[in-house]
Order: structure tokens, then sequence, then C-alpha cells
């Protein structure tokens, strides 16, 4: 590194620790894990990829393209700014190491960087951080975007900072934007144009093809004409069972399945249904013969929900009519199905947005409204497909979004520094 540079990265530090030390005052959840927010992690092998996510979406988002490099004999690890976010990734991949992101400060970021020893940084959706990006530079470590995006309320305020900002994206050695107007966006703010290209939104790249059901739960199902609440909570499955009484007073000859977000809620979830005079079974224990018109099916069990909604008519994705923010709404799109949810949908926006837009999705405030929708879907079968396949089609542009960011990170990994 040269001496004007050094002096340059010094001074950067000296002015930038103020702002640090008051991000520390004024939020105070940055003391949790500490040391490792000042860039003390455990030394990592050199040459390793680095993937960082901002939260927990982001973060589940990115652990495709993890399992992907992988596969392809790469070592990676991966960081992100919330506690919720690390305790995630340690949970789907505990053998893959995951730590919170360092502060943007280049003291905390060199720290990192030179624990890590990163051939790569690979950064998800929209982490222009310019400390961070610019000591990569300093140690001659490519940085990536993939699933790049830029929203409609963020891009305004990118806008008003651009000729900063031009800098910062100059040292980017690729973008993959999520979305053409993205790319669009990443060039207007001074990304070079020949390094932005469209690689899909991972968050939005499902599987084309439900898995199908086991025999077992095939047979259970038999020929019902059910709708699905998948991944509800406490406070959701007392509304759905009202919806459901509303469906079968309409003369609708269906049944429901009820996914408990935690399995081990079932035994209270079927007390529920049961008090209120409703005939239900447990995935668990299903008695005989297949589900009848008018019957619940607990689904007690974990990795069948995704054929489950392939089976359905229609579903409501829990998690949203309490302030939990919302579920995965992409399983059942992806398996053309209309989609229903509550208000509270904070967790899962783009996937929301892009669904109703498409007219495939939903929202109602509760039972009552709930209710009403599943009957217009219900009693409408050719109307509800045509909704579900709209969906379908909305999400068919990301599918092969991971393989398309593996390429652009592989490609990096190949070109020399500089």
């Amino acid at each position: 590194m040269g001496a004007a540079r050094q002096t340059g990265a010094a001074l950067t530090a000296v002015v930038g620790a103020p702002v640090g030390a008051a991000a520390l005052l004024v939020r105070p959840r940055l003391w949790s894990g500490l040391p490792e927010r000042l860039g003390v992690w455990p030394r990592l092998p050199p040459g390793n990829v680095w993937i960082h996510a901002s939260a927990v979406g982001e973060i589940r988002a990115a652990s495709r393209l993890v399992g992907l490099l992988r596969e392809r004999g790469h070592y990676v690890c991966t960081s992100t700014w919330t506690l919720p976010g690390r305790a995630a990734m340690r949970h789907w991949c505990p053998e893959v190491p995951c730590h919170l992101a360092p502060i943007d400060h280049p003291w905390c970021v060199d720290a990192a960087l030179a624990r890590v020893s990163p051939a790569l940084l690979v950064l998800v959706e929209t982490e222009l951080w310019p400390s961070w990006i610019a000591a990569a530079e300093r140690c001659g470590v490519p940085v990536v975007i993939v699933s790049g995006r830029l929203s409609d309320r963020s891009f305004p305020r990118y806008r008003r900072f651009a000729p900063l900002l031009a800098r910062t994206l100059g040292r980017i050695r690729a973008v993959g934007a999520r979305s053409e107007l993205d790319a669009e966006r990443f060039r207007s703010l001074g990304t070079p144009s020949e390094r932005v290209t469209v690689t899909g939104d991972l968050k939005l790249d499902v599987a084309e093809t439900p898995p199908p059901p086991s025999r077992d739960l095939a047979e259970l199902l038999g020929g019902a004409r059910f709708w699905v609440a998948g991944s509800t909570h406490a406070g959701e499955e007392a509304p759905v069972a009202e919806a459901f009484e509303a469906v079968v007073r309409a003369g609708l000859p269906h049944s429901l399945v009820v996914a408990p977000r935690h399995p081990p809620r079932s035994g209270e979830v079927e007390r529920l249904l049961r008090g209120r005079g409703l005939r239900t079974r447990r995935r668990s224990r299903p008695g005989a013969g297949p589900l009848a018109p008018g019957e619940v099916l607990v689904l007690d069990s974990v990795g069948e929900l995704t054929s489950v909604y392939a089976r359905a008519e229609a579903a409501f994705v829990g998690g949203s009519l309490v302030p939990v923010g919302g579920h995965n709404v992409l399983e059942p799109a992806s398996a053309g199905r209309p989609v229903l949810f509550g208000p509270h949908t904070h967790n899962v926006g783009p996937p929301v947005e892009i669904l109703e837009a498409a007219g495939t999705a939903q929202r109602v405030a509760d039972a009552a409204e709930l209710g009403r929708a599943l009957i217009g879907l219900l009693a409408d079968p050719d109307a509800a497909r045509a909704r579900g396949e709209a969906g379908r089609r909305a999400l068919a542009e990301h599918h092969g979004s991971a393989e398309r960011a593996l390429a652009l990170v592989e490609t990096a990994l190949a070109c020399p520094p500089g």
C-alpha cells in the first residue's frame, strides 16, 4: 500500500471514530456481540468467499448461494447485522461460520478482513458500506453485489448523494441486479455499465416443481378439496377456524389443513379446533380413511407443508394476522395457488408486492374478510387457478437466480485482482 493511501486510510479512521462511537450510543443493540462488531473474529482459512447479508430474510436468501458455492468446493463464511440473522444462519448451515458484521469504520473492517482473509466479498442486496468496500479494495479483495436492489423508497436518497456514492460503486467488481430497473438505477448512480448484469432476486428463487407428498400423506389427503392455513401462530388459529366455518356455512365441500409454525403447538391447536366443534385429525394420528369435507387436518410434521400447498386450492400464510411479520408466501405462489395473508407482512415485503401486483395475493384484515375471500376463491375454481398461474408467471423470471449469482461470483474469483 502506498504512503498516500495509508495516510488517507488513517485520516478516515480518525475522522470516522466519533461516528462509530455515536452509533453505539444511539443504537444500544449494537453492544450485543460487540467484539464481532469491532472486527474481532476467529481467524479463518485464507482465500474464502465472505458473504454478507443484512438480516434474517437476506441471509435466508443467501443460504442457497452458500450451498451452491460449497458444492463447488469453495470455503464460505457469512456475516449479518442482526442477532436473529446470525442465529438463523447458524441453525440452517451450522458448518458455515457466521458472525456479526463489523461496524463500517476502517479500524473495524480492517480487523475483520485481516482475520477472514477472503478471496472475495459478496454483498447481498443493498449493503453499500463505503469504509468496508474501500478497505476491501486496499486489501486487494474484489467486491461483488448479488440480488442487488435499489427500492423506490431508497433510490431517491441514494440519488441525492450520487457524486459521493459513485466512488464507492466504482470499486465494485460486478453487480448482479435483481431486475432491469435495479440494474439501470445502479448504472445511473455511477456503476460502470459493463459491470452490471441482471441475475434475479435470490429471495424469489424457489423450486419450480414442488416435491410430491409422501405416499401415506397422499392417501390421507385423497381426493379432498381443501385450503391451507400455513405457518400459523397463536392468535391466528381462531380466526382461521372462523373463516372455515364461514366456508362450511356457504355449502362448499372443502376441508382445511392447518400447519402451525411451531409443531409442538399442534396439541393446543387441535384442542382449540375441537372446542369449536370441528372434526379434527392430526397428521401423526390420522385415523382411518381420507380427509372428508368439513374436516380439519392439523399438520404436526416438519417438511411437508410445501407439498400440501401444491395440492390445495388456496392458501393463507400465517404470522400476518398477528404482528410477527409474515412467512414464506412464495411456496404456495410458486405452486400456482392464490395466496391470502393478514396486514403484518414487513418480513416478506418484496415478494408480497410482486404477488399483489400480479393479482395472485390478497390482504385481509380479520376472520370475516378471510372467510369472504376464501368463499370467493373456492366457489370459482377457474378464477382461482387463473390467479395462481399469474403468480407463478411473475416468479418465473427469478428461477435460477442462485445459479446466475454463482456464475457471477466464480467469474470474479477467476479474474486477477485489480
